[in-house]
């Protein structure tokens, strides 16, 4: 058995001795930087508002007067339309005579309470007597509570009746109708942002990885061309189209809120042609010359027969000619850039 060991270790000390006299292949090779095509990426967008919202009324009432007509540009905090609010009004003043009432309740019950402590002293009222008014202002002080809550529910709905511009904006749609009685949930008008609208895009869950890296961000839409940058990349994956959702902002000229159009990117890795893709020990990948040796450099991402990515410095030496018969560490010299 130790004789077969011995024979075996020789063999293998000479088959490296073979290797490292064994004399160069000559191969074809050039920079990575004049091979490589910028790796690009496509996803369809659209401009989306910051907000675009459809004010409803919250409360039954009729439609009195309208201050904003379609096309109309507004300011945060205007006012955009009136509900007739008489009802709603009167509720308020029946409100404030309750809690005018109720706070003389409480006033009397107090009084009632601080004479008869006075008495007390005097023993001409029971302690049960005391224990007695003291529960009545708290019985008072409680209905006090109530009527100034309801009291703030009827101002409430008293200022329910103004439709205020919650954010600077265009109105785009008017449902309402002068005379025409709203319910809570009935859609007035719609209004959206004019704060600079975003870019949101469908990207593909093969490609965000690269996103956040990618330079030269470009939405296209109706033959214009608008530079962007990225804000945010959400975490989920939409299982059905496979995608996630991107938001970018402008760089510079904005593009109209319901605008439609592609995405255009270039990803900071290389993009090598299909052809110097090669597989060793079941594995993709490319080789790249190092210290006059050839170095398998593997792509888990890679598909045969397509174009495949790869990150190297640009300076890296790649093998474009002879890589099909080379193995990882094999003497090379470069015959000739090709």
């Amino acid at each position: 058995m130790s004789r077969l060991v011995l024979l075996i270790v020789g063999l293998l000390h000479f088959s490296i001795s073979l290797a490292q006299i064994a004399d160069p292949v000559s191969i074809h090779a050039r920079p990575f930087r004049e091979v490589a095509l910028p790796d690009r990426g496509t996803a369809p967008a659209s401009v989306i508002a910051r907000n675009d919202s459809r004010m409803a009324a919250e409360v039954t009432a009729t439609v009195a007067r309208i201050h904003a007509e379609v096309g109309s540009t507004v300011k945060a905090g205007q006012q955009l339309l009136e509900l007739d609010a008489t009802d709603y009004q009167l509720a308020l003043a029946q409100a404030d005579a309750q809690v005018s009432a109720a706070q003389a309740r409480v006033a009397l019950a107090e009084q009632r309470l601080q004479q008869a402590l006075s008495l007390r002293k005097k023993q001409f009222v029971s302690d049960d007597a005391v224990m007695e008014l003291q529960t009545g202002v708290q019985a008072a002080e409680a209905d006090r509570d109530v009527t100034q809550a309801q009291r703030a529910i009827a101002a409430r709905n008293v200022e329910k009746c103004r439709i205020i511009a919650p954010f600077t904006g265009v109105v785009l749609e008017r449902s309402a109708q002068v005379g025409a009685l709203a319910r809570p949930g009935t859609i007035l008008l719609r209004l959206v942002d004019l704060a600079p609208p975003e870019i949101e895009a469908q990207i593909q869950a093969t490609q965000t990885d690269a996103l956040p890296q990618a330079v030269n961000l470009i939405f296209a839409s109706q033959g214009q061309r608008y530079p962007a940058r990225l804000l945010r990349l959400s975490p989920i994956v939409e299982v059905a189209a496979r995608t996630q959702v991107a938001r970018l902002a402008f760089t510079g000229p904005t593009a109209p809120p319901g605008s439609s159009g592609i995405l255009h990117w270039e990803g900071t890795r290389g993009r090598l042609p299909a052809d110097l893709l090669v597989k060793r020990d079941q594995t993709l990948g490319a080789f790249v010359v190092e210290d006059g040796h050839a170095r398998f450099i593997p792509t888990p991402d890679a598909q045969e027969g397509r174009p495949f990515t790869i990150a190297l410095p640009p300076e890296t030496w790649l093998v474009t000619h002879g890589q099909q018969g080379l193995n990882d560490g094999q003497p090379v010299t470069v015959d000739e850039a090709r």
